[in-house]
């Protein structure tokens, strides 16, 4: 570690050797010490995969269904003698609609095997009541990544110039001529800038309690009178719905000016084209290459998935909590689980009595906030139990006739049937959202709980052969990033239960809206070297990453072998990163995350004990005065 830049850039100085020979692989926007890890664990699934297809002896029948689809998916000759033909199927449905009726006809259909349409439902937790399940509403996503890209002219008329170049090489390849393909992406993007006003921008969703707004039955009727939206609701979930859970009201407000039938022709050209686009990855390798080219250019990566790998993740993706469960159960010993466990449960420890001691809080606020602490539920590692859509799941292979279209579709209407079955059931909150493969950690605030994969539970983040130190600067942290979660500016809004419920005095509620405050200041404007950071899109993972590393020193110390500088520089190393500078202008715009380089410098410069330990003077850039220190929790 170069000392002279430990005042200077403690990124650079923790991190300058491996940012100097770390080489981004050509099919990705960046590499990470996340993506080390992955990369890692990606090698040992494919030859995992590999060794199964050999030999399938002992194996469950859903690791055999995985293989079997493996099988299809890697099979290229195949895919390319069948060239468009299995998106037919999808084409067919699509072109014999001829009015908004014919839509809400085939609406349930379309939304069962996610065919894209221009709105749609899913089953969610209700954020008043977590333990009943009920029916949200929105609208389809736009062609470019966020509201922002369609204000600056220059850069929408260059995206859209991108996104028309793709579309019409991916539309070629299908074989639509020349005026058909000019007239479908034309018309397609008039449509999307029809959902432009009415779409939330990547820093307004942050907020995501703002997502929850309920229309009753009646409103969304009067609301909705080119489309039975509340017909096309009931037929979804077969059953009466009195209220929907609408996602944006600006969209459902415009609806009728916008989903009518004087633009009946422009939403079906933008069905065509997002379902050639979505549907792109089954059919052929140069269509499933020319599918990827327009998200490919705007993250900066050189090159598509080679074939091999490209047919591993696309079985991988249907059965991933099937492969991730073997994977954890199989590959996280359970000393490691207990020792895992041990540190978070210590954690929780620590944040309670920070909790208690707290000198800004008033004694009911800190024993709500207590009691939610106490109920918060714990899973490391791997799943108790998976999705039951796997069990029901069956592969019908080319030698049935079969092909990956319909394997798409089979597959995801069985998920989809079970999903709207939910509705007005009670959550079943030992499923997780990710597999115990992932490179990744979350909280749920709707079910008060934390979830820690196995794949993350790995150097730099953990290991048994590093110091207690680096184990507290690496999973540490992470451990109480996701605890602080349930404290952060969206998940303060929820209590111990997981239900929306405002658990704060007037008093403590706007000291605690300051600090948030005071947190987006603290991190808004502050260059990147591609950009400056938003710090209202980043608040809550900047609230959680502040009070992570102040709860994880405290564990660190109270452990008895505390060293200062392991705990410091593991912190910094574990957000290496090395990105595109496409990628990087992209996630200052959509990611909630703050950049790599903040998380590591501004959050290490907000703590009083790395100011002492290294004597950062306020000459220095790695300063910043106490006063200017912004500390929650």
């Amino acid at each position: 570690m170069k000392n002279e830049l430990i005042k200077t850039n403690y990124y650079e100085a923790v991190n300058g050797k491996w940012l100097e020979n770390a080489v981004i692989p050509n099919d990705q926007p960046s590499m990470s010490a996340f993506l080390e890890l992955h990369l890692g664990i990606e090698k040992m699934l494919l030859d995992l995969t590999s060794k199964w297809e050999k030999d399938q002896a002992g194996l469950n029948k859903n690791i055999k269904k995985f293989i079997k689809l493996y099988q299809m998916t890697k099979d290229f000759d195949k895919r390319n003698e069948l060239g468009t033909r299995p998106f037919d199927l999808i084409l067919k449905k699509i072109s014999q609609l001829e009015n908004l009726k014919d839509l809400e006809i085939a609406f349930k259909d379309f939304t069962l095997e996610s065919i894209e349409t221009p709105f749609g439902f899913s089953v969610m937790q209700d954020f008043m009541n977590s333990n009943n399940q009920v029916l949200y509403f929105g609208a389809e996503r736009l062609f470019l990544p966020d509201t922002s890209y369609y204000k600056d002219e220059a850069t929408k008329a260059q995206l859209i110039g991108l996104f028309t170049q793709t579309t019409t090489q991916l539309l070629n390849l299908y074989g639509f001529s020349k005026e058909e393909t000019e007239k479908l992406i034309n018309e397609a993007l008039a449509f999307d800038a029809l959902l432009v006003p009415v779409t939330k921008s990547s820093v307004e969703a942050a907020d995501y309690v703002k997502m929850y707004n309920p229309l009753s039955k009646a409103d969304v009727i009067k609301l909705t009178k080119n489309f039975n939206v509340m017909t096309s609701a009931e037929e979804l979930v077969k059953q009466n719905v009195e209220q929907l859970i609408i996602l944006n009201l600006d969209f459902i407000n415009a609806f009728d000016s916008i989903i009518n039938e004087e633009n009946f022709g422009i939403i079906k050209s933008w069905m065509i084209v997002s379902n050639a686009k979505s549907f792109a990855s089954e059919l052929t390798d140069e269509i499933r290459a020319a599918g990827g080219a327009f998200g490919r250019a705007l993250s900066g990566i050189k090159e598509a998935q080679s074939k091999d790998k490209f047919a591993f993740y696309q079985a991988y993706n249907r059965f991933s909590q099937v492969v991730g469960l073997y994977y954890g159960e199989n590959y996280f010993g359970p000393k490691a689980k207990a020792d895992v466990k041990k540190m978070v449960h210590e954690m929780i420890g620590v944040y309670n009595d920070r909790i208690t001691s707290n000198s800004w809080l008033k004694e009911k606020t800190k024993e709500k906030a207590i009691k939610k602490l106490s109920t918060l539920s714990v899973h490391v590692g791997y799943p108790d139990e998976l999705p039951p859509y796997y069990d029901q799941f069956e592969i019908g292979g080319y030698e049935n006739g079969s092909d990956l279209i319909k394997e798409k579709l089979n597959m995801i209407k069985i998920v989809n049937e079970l999903n709207f079955q939910k509705y007005n059931q009670a959550p079943n909150k030992n499923i997780w959202g990710m597999p115990a493969s992932m490179v990744n950690a979350y909280y749920n605030p709707s079910n008060n709980q934390i979830v820690f994969p196995a794949a993350i539970l790995q150097k730099p983040y953990y290991s048994l052969e590093q110091s207690p130190s680096e184990n507290y600067g690496g999973i540490g942290a992470v451990m109480a990033h996701e605890i602080s979660h349930a404290f952060d500016n969206n998940g303060a809004k929820f209590d111990e239960n997981g239900s929306l419920s405002n658990w704060w005095t007037e008093e403590d509620l706007e000291a605690f809206n300051k600090k948030s405050k005071d947190m987006i200041a603290l991190f808004d404007g502050v260059e990147t070297g591609y950009g400056v950071c938003n710090g209202e899109l980043t608040v809550s993972e900047n609230i959680a990453d502040s009070g992570g590393l102040r709860c994880a020193l405290e564990a660190s110390k109270k452990g008895g072998k505390h060293d200062d500088e392991e705990f410091f520089k593991n912190w910094a190393s574990v957000w290496r990163q090395k990105s595109s500078l496409e990628y990087s202008q992209l996630l200052l715009r959509v990611d909630v995350h703050g950049p790599s380089i903040l998380r590591a410098n501004m959050q290490l410069s907000n703590m009083p004990e790395f100011q002492d330990f290294y004597h950062i003077k306020e000459e220095d850039q790695m300063y910043l005065a106490k006063d200017k220190m912004v500390s929650i929790w």
